[in-house]
């Protein structure tokens, strides 16, 4: 997920737990002042209440006093009123309520907005950081790569020429991955395509590397499977997990990858490699995160989280278990 959406996502949630309280607010001080005031819709007045509400008007407590006879009759009309004097002051409250929480609404709107600025600028900020940087480095990691290539092939201190070249090329692959990341949409040129063929084409690139290390390679791939997608996403994405298994795996040992399709479509990639301690496995996919134990492996720690792009974008699963010292097996199914 992009800086940009991280941040739409928080903000979404700051403003409806702001708005939420906001409204809870105004809907408890309503019902205490509903409680307090004593409003009910329904209710009669006794004989008691009559003589109360009357007491200080002596015109009136008069003339009730002559036409005693019919004071039941005076009480249903005074329970009538009151029942309608109650019915309005219900409704006029209800009315307010409602208005008032519209304005609140807005009014905390507005101000969750108001704050979340500098935090949105923050993040727009960082993204542009991210993007800048990759771009800016692009050419001057090209021109020091070109020239290193040059004097290598003089007899200049190699040792010091290969070295820079293998940190020059790391440098290329860390922009690389991170305009991939920081991509703002899917790739466009997604169509049905056969994963099987791209996979095969994938191991083809990376049987060099195979070969260094002397792996058994144990291939399992089911011809013709069909999948909606861009073929440079699931390039960059099946290159990165076998890219993993080769570098983590022990000389000699064995490397399977298998792609199916039944219900759904599953790639799996296992090694035989140093594996991933406990502690480590739920942190990788984060970006630039490696395990502890991988030493002077080489690596960007943003592989995996390519992954994850991939599959966020395409709704897939990926699912990680690893033992130290056993191996690895990475499971993505689309």
């Amino acid at each position: 997920m992009s800086i940009t959406k991280q941040f739409q996502t928080v903000a979404r949630r700051f403003i409806l737990i702001v708005v939420s309280l906001s409204v809870l607010s105004v809907g408890l001080l309503s019902f205490v002042l509903y409680e307090t005031n004593s409003i009910r819709f329904g209710g009669d007045v006794s004989s008691s209440e009559l003589q109360e509400v009357i007491r200080d008007d002596e015109a009136v407590v008069e003339y009730l006093e002559s036409e005693k006879d019919f004071e039941a009759h005076f009480v249903t009309i005074a329970s009538l009123i009151k029942q309608d004097l109650q019915q309005s002051l219900g409704e006029a409250l209800l009315l307010t309520t409602v208005l008032v929480i519209l304005i609140v609404t807005a009014i905390s709107y507005l101000v969750a907005n108001y704050l979340l600025k500098p935090v949105r600028e923050s993040y727009e900020s960082q993204e542009r950081f991210l993007q800048d940087a990759a771009h800016e480095l692009r050419n001057p990691l090209a021109a020091m790569s070109l020239a290193i290539e040059n004097a290598n092939k003089s007899d200049t201190d190699k040792d010091f020429l290969k070295t820079m070249r293998r940190q020059t090329k790391r440098l290329i692959r860390i922009n690389e991955d991170l305009l991939y990341l920081e991509r703002r949409t899917p790739g466009n040129r997604i169509s049905e395509v056969n994963i099987s063929e791209l996979l095969e084409d994938v191991l083809e690139d990376l049987q060099a590397s195979i070969t260094d290390k002397k792996l058994n390679l144990v291939v399992k791939i089911q011809k013709n499977v069909q999948l909606k997608i861009d073929p440079k996403d699931f390039i960059k994405m099946s290159q990165n997990i076998v890219e993993n298994a080769i570098k983590y795996s022990k000389s000699g040992k064995k490397l399977t990858v298998h792609l199916s399709q039944d219900k759904q479509i599953v790639l799996l990639v296992k090694d035989q490699g140093i594996g991933i301690p406990e502690k480590d496995v739920e942190h990788i996919g984060e970006r630039f995160y490696r395990a502890k134990n991988v030493g002077k492996v080489d690596g960007t720690g943003l592989g995996i989280a390519i992954v994850k792009k991939v599959l966020n974008v395409y709704g897939g699963d990926l699912s990680i278990s690893s033992k130290t010292n056993h191996g690895t097996s990475v499971k993505i199914t689309l």
